[in-house]
């Protein structure tokens, strides 16, 4: 069984679109999402329709629920907050309510799949390093849980003592270890690489890959400043950052 992880998209539709072709080159049928579908970018009704078509499975975000929860943004940095207050107005009745029933965890073909974290998915907590992995571990039972949320993507490995950060694009499982995944970004990348990001897991070889994409970041950036959203949300995604 192989299938495709798509996590951040945040409205980025160039990026979403040179994603979605990707996954087509490689064969995979079966597309999951990890949740923050919207915030940030300039279109969310084309992201939201996008992202209803293509997965199978979602998870909430932590933008998807401030879209439909009065208050949440404020917890947000400035630039967030005036994305999803102006997503608020772009989304009809309809859409929100998609997003507003989307679970905040669920399993998939025996992985845990979760937006932030797995110990308490609606805490928002990121798993940045060995000692934020080391605390999630005990909070799923699985043998693979699958997250996005930090925009980086990357490995967790827990050999039932403690959890190690293992480097590069290609994850072999080994049977008696337990992984946490982290897809990355397709529609925000923060790890210095503006290339859109996204996993395939393949559960028959235990092997996850992440695979990068090149995409239009002026366009988006152009449609972002056109929409009225904030210049800086433009100009990151150029540096992947």
């Amino acid at each position: 069984m192989r299938y495709a992880v798509i996590s951040d998209v945040h409205a980025n539709m160039e990026a979403l679109k040179a994603v979605a072709d990707s996954i087509t080159a490689t064969g995979v049928e079966t597309v999951v999402c990890l949740g923050d579908t919207v915030g940030y970018g300039p279109e969310p009704q084309a992201a939201v329709a996008a992202v209803r078509e293509l997965a199978a499975v979602s998870v909430l975000g932590n933008h998807d629920r401030a879209v439909f929860t009065e208050g949440a943004e404020a917890r947000f940095n400035e630039w967030a907050e005036d994305a999803i207050r102006w997503t608020r107005e772009e989304l009809d009745a309809e859409e929100i309510d998609f997003l507003s029933s989307l679970p905040l965890s669920l399993v998939h073909e025996g992985a845990l799949l979760a937006h932030a974290s797995p110990r308490n998915p609606a805490s928002w907590a990121y798993v940045m390093d060995e000692h934020d992995a080391t605390a999630q571990f005990g909070g799923f039972d699985e043998t693979l849980c699958l997250i996005g949320h930090s925009h980086e993507p990357g490995f967790f490995e827990w050999d039932g003592t403690k959890a190690a950060e293992l480097v590069g694009d290609v994850l072999v499982m080994e049977s008696d270890k337990r992984y946490i995944v982290n897809a990355g970004s397709v529609g925000q990348p923060r790890d210095g690489d503006p290339r859109a990001a996204y996993a395939v897991v393949d559960r028959d070889e235990l092997r996850v890959d992440i695979i990068r994409v090149e995409y239009d970041t002026e366009r988006t950036g152009r449609k972002i400043v056109q929409a009225g959203l904030p210049a800086f949300l433009a100009e990151r995604l150029t540096h992947g950052t």
